[in-house]
């Protein structure tokens, strides 16, 4: 993502203007998803669903951030969601989906509100990913609490066993921000110099 500065504001710019490129990054972050979550999860225990770590969230971060609304929200929720359907979680697929673009939106919305204010940061992208973190968690415990009550849970135990389940995304978080605030620069330096 670049800036573009006048005399007053700074304006939030995805690294390309080119629509080409755009749709050429947003099928690279797709498939990056799709891969990362594919080739590298492992169990995590949960009392509801069958919850995994993965790095999947900090592609979708990654792309929110670099490609802007619309392409950046999209790319990274559509890798996950080709996950869902090849392995066997169709049935999730349109909520997860659903909380991925959520997730996305959180975090474009709240980097450009602060980039205005302070400029590009890197504190800025760790605040950002973590308000989309904790969309994260709420979209998740809506999603386990609606599957226990659908299940047959009465509400108290379906939304105790909800809240125990946010442990597997807690981990996946605390991995997104830490993955996110680690490769978003030198990601944003080569993407800027090769994608132009």
């Amino acid at each position: 993502m670049t800036t573009r500065k006048n005399s007053q504001t700074t304006v939030f710019l995805p690294i390309t203007q080119n629509k080409t490129k755009k749709v050429i990054l947003a099928a690279l972050f797709a498939a990056l998803a799709y891969v990362s979550i594919q080739s590298l999860h492992v169990a995590i225990f949960a009392p509801i669903g069958a919850p995994f770590f993965h790095v999947g969230n900090a592609v979708v971060a990654l792309a929110a951030l670099y490609l802007g609304f619309g392409y950046g929200t999209f790319s990274g929720a559509i890798g996950l969601a080709i996950f869902d359907i090849i392995n066997g979680y169709a049935v999730e697929m349109p909520i997860v989906f659903l909380g991925n673009v959520l997730v996305a939106l959180t975090i474009q919305i709240v980097y450009k509100a602060l980039q205005q204010v302070f400029s590009d940061k890197l504190w800025l992208v760790t605040i950002a990913v973590s308000s989309g973190v904790l969309v994260k968690l709420l979209t998740d415990f809506l999603k386990g609490l609606i599957r226990a009550l659908v299940a047959g849970a009465s509400l108290e135990p379906a939304a105790a066993a909800a809240f125990t389940s946010l442990l597997a995304t807690a981990i996946n978080g605390i991995g997104t921000i830490i993955l996110v605030t680690l490769l978003y620069l030198p990601l944003k330096t080569i993407l800027t110099k090769f994608v132009k």
